[in-house]
């Protein structure tokens, strides 16, 4: 395995220590809940406001249907760029970010009563943000097929788009804080996994992963 390999899954490896981390912080820590609970507080939207009516209409862009729109999209310009194996990492990332968050929603279900939230209170299916996890995921799969000419504007595009349904599930009270990074965390875990699995196809073939 070289050495971009062996980062890769370091990385990986990071981004899972990090979720059981907050996992524990989320659930188990006092003063960390109520942060989480203040912070919401905060950035959430009253219903009806042009805040909150502009959010829930963005974070409708990382619905499964958009995201299956999105990835055919991305897997498509990886096709036409002749990128075959980026297409199936694509793929891959975005299908194991997906469903990798949806069972640990309903491993780790449980209710996280906060004061200062009122009658908003957040469900129990909550950790990690399904919304979050599929937004970085497309967002890092784009950045997976672009060329590299093209790829800081791919991570531009992406990063914003991420943050934009990151901060609309909390505008419109959806979720915690501590949802959207434990979703941004599983995406991460998933895409450092691809991206050593591409480094590891590169360097067993490197004719047909051209670093271009």
């Amino acid at each position: 395995m070289n050495e971009r390999a062996k980062a890769a899954l370091a990385g990986c490896l990071a981004c899972v220590i990090g979720l059981m981390l907050l996992t524990g912080l989320a659930y188990g820590v006092g003063p960390v809940g109520r942060l989480d609970g203040k912070i919401l507080n905060r950035l959430s939207a009253p219903m009806g406001s042009s805040a909150a009516d502009a959010a829930a209409i963005a974070k409708h862009f990382a619905d499964p249907l958009a995201l299956l729109v999105l990835l055919a999209a991305v897997c498509g310009l990886a096709l036409h760029l002749g990128r075959r194996r980026q297409a199936v990492a694509a793929l891959i990332l975005v299908a194991g970010a997906n469903l990798t968050t949806q069972v640990l929603k309903a491993v780790l279900a449980h209710p996280r009563y906060q004061p200062i939230l009122g009658y908003r209170q957040i469900g129990s299916t909550s950790f990690p943000s399904g919304h979050a996890a599929a937004s970085l995921s497309i967002a890092l799969a784009l950045v997976l097929v672009a060329p590299r000419a093209w790829r800081l504007r791919a991570a531009l595009v992406g990063a914003a788009f991420a943050l934009c349904i990151g901060l609309s599930v909390l505008v419109v009270n959806h979720h915690y804080p501590s949802d959207v990074l434990g979703g941004w965390l599983v995406t991460g875990a998933w895409f450092f996994a691809v991206l050593a699995g591409l480094f590891t196809a590169q360097e067993r073939s490197p004719v047909a992963l051209r670093p271009n």
